[in-house]
């Protein structure tokens, strides 16, 4: 983690938690308040602090601006509500809470984790790992838990700062950051209420945030939720049927495909199984915004026996299309993609890829991030799925890295994906749509997800609150799951994954990796998974 190399002392605020001071970001530099040209107010319990000027250059220089900060006492802590103005365009704000002891970081998918002396920040949102709600603990050495939560109603990048003082580690500073809506600049950026409190355990204040999050989202329930297909609530297993790798590799054919469902409805009714077929286009991501049959999978012909059989069996197919993702040398990309390739909130394009092909690292650059609120290439991505759903009929469309997020300034990711999953849904209403992980911001617009992971150590979005997801959604197994003979991940990048069985729990169905040989050389395993998928039906389908 980066910092500044010098101490700033910004004004500081007295709070039952702690002092608390703001600084303010634009795209030109970071400003704190000026101490003297401040106003404060006291009524109650709610405290107003109007800074009629901003400092800069550490304190040294004096500029215009205005800040007005609002803290109102709570039974266990303190709410902070900020509104700064600056003509240069807020970008982002900070609210810190000053010498915290240091501690774990608690409340993320992922468990706890330590704050090494270099610090730690943990994002929102975060699709994988880290957040999946804009909600951190802080933990103390007596017990207590420090938690600071968003009450945004909209998605908007948050980052949580742990920062421990370089002359006394055990005390750090606990950073709140909010950003703007790089779509809609403006000089005046009013902060979503910052709500930070002390207690004993988070059970009561996710109850409370996960309250907050389904108003703010409206999310449906899971019982009544119209995306969801009758077949989806009695599936206990996903079978993860590898196809092409980038490098033209073939694990499976559409017929081996067929093959191991087959093979696997000895062992469980097939009506169980959805069967998500990463690579079945032909090598992986390679040519993601053209997608068909592979010649080399079989082509039309096999992909159509494969859908066929699997239907008669009653299993269900979905095959991975990329929501995002096309690549620059396909005939037209500069007119129904180009124009929306995704940007950071400074303009600029993102860039870096995965390490396809073992180089160890080589940026092909030949695919490019675009934005699904660009409507040519929404339109572009869902004509193709609706033409492919008609002609081969199958049962669901898996949405590759749909929990995308980026602050673009040509549109909301999260508006844009929701504008997609409708479109599609247009011409074909009784195809399910699923995706590539989660943040609460998604959970009403695709029902079924992947799990996350964090360096291919799988993360469950039913933690650390399971009400928020499972209330809403199912999760499954991501792609970067080993298989149970060889710990191989298929076409993912990942290569190798020593995890490939999940925990049996309400939001997470069993599922099961395969590539070429694992049925036959891993028969226990495979068996313990479909033993897995057993007790799920048992304990939550009906």
């Amino acid at each position: 983690m980066q910092d500044l190399s010098f101490r700033w002392p910004h004004q500081r605020f007295d709070t039952p938690l702690g002092p608390v001071s703001v600084r303010v970001h634009t795209g030109e530099n970071v400003y704190g308040l000026d101490p003297d040209r401040l106003n404060t107010v006291r009524q109650g319990d709610t405290t107003t602090v109007v800074a009629d000027g901003l400092v800069w250059a550490g304190g040294q220089q004096r500029g215009s601006g205005r800040v007005t900060v609002e803290f109102v006492e709570q039974e266990s802590g303190v709410r902070v509500r900020v509104r700064a103005e600056h003509l240069d365009g807020i970008r982002c704000v900070a609210v810190v809470l000053h010498d915290q002891p240091t501690g774990d970081v608690t409340g993320l998918r992922e468990g706890d984790l330590p704050v090494p002396g270099t610090g730690r920040v943990v994002q929102y949102p975060n699709g994988w790992f880290d957040l999946a709600t804009p909600l951190l603990g802080l933990r103390r050495p007596d017990g207590a838990i420090t938690v600071a939560r968003s009450l945004d109603t909209q998605v908007r990048a948050k980052r949580f700062a742990v920062v421990p003082h370089f002359d006394a580690p055990e005390l750090c500073e606990f950073e709140l950051i909010a950003d703007a809506d790089a779509s809609r600049p403006s000089a005046v950026f009013e902060v979503p209420e910052w709500d930070l409190r002390r207690v004993g355990d988070l059970g009561q204040v996710l109850a409370e945030h996960t309250e907050h999050v389904r108003q703010a989202y409206d999310l449906p329930s899971w019982e009544q939720r119209a995306d969801v297909p009758d077949w989806l609530r009695q599936t206990s297993l996903v079978l993860s049927l590898n196809g092409m790798h980038f490098t033209g590799r073939v694990f499976l054919d559409y017929d081996g495909m067929l093959d191991t469902i087959r093979r696997l409805s000895e062992q469980i009714d097939p009506q169980r199984i959805l069967a998500y077929l990463p690579g079945w286009e032909g090598r992986y991501y390679r040519w993601y915004g053209k997608f068909g049959t592979d010649e080399r999978l079989g082509g039309p012909d096999g992909f159509r026996r494969l859908i066929e059989g699997a239907h008669s069996l009653g299993a269900r197919i979905m095959p991975m299309f990329g929501a995002n993702v096309a690549a620059r040398d396909l005939p037209g990309f500069e007119h129904w993609a180009a124009p929306g390739q995704l940007l950071n909130a400074s303009g600029h394009m993102p860039i870096g890829s995965v390490d396809w092909d073992a180089s160890r690292h080589f940026d092909h650059s030949w695919g490019s991030l675009v934005n699904p609120a660009y409507e040519p290439w929404r339109r572009h991505l869902a004509e193709q799925i609706v033409r492919l759903y008609q002609e081969f009929g199958f049962d669901a469309a898996f949405l590759d890295i749909s929990a995308m997020y980026n602050n673009d300034p040509r549109g909301s990711t999260t508006a844009g994906l929701r504008a997609l999953v409708e479109l599609i849904r247009q011409d074909s209403p009784e195809l399910l749509i699923a995706g590539e992980a989660w943040f609460d911001g998604i959970g009403g617009i695709i029902p079924l997800v992947q799990d996350g992971h964090r360096d291919t150590v799988p993360t469950h979005h039913d933690q650390p609150d399971q009400a928020l997801f499972t209330g809403t959604n199912r999760s499954f197994g991501h792609v970067c799951l080993g298989d149970p003979a060889f710990g191989s991940t298929g076409v993912h990048e990942a290569g190798y994954n020593r995890h490939w069985r999940l925990p049996v729990r309400e939001g997470v169905i069993p599922t099961l990796t395969v590539v070429d040989g694992t049925l036959d050389a891993a028969p226990e395993r495979v068996a313990l998974v479909v033993q897995d998928a057993h007790e799920y039906a048992a304990k939550f389908l009906h």
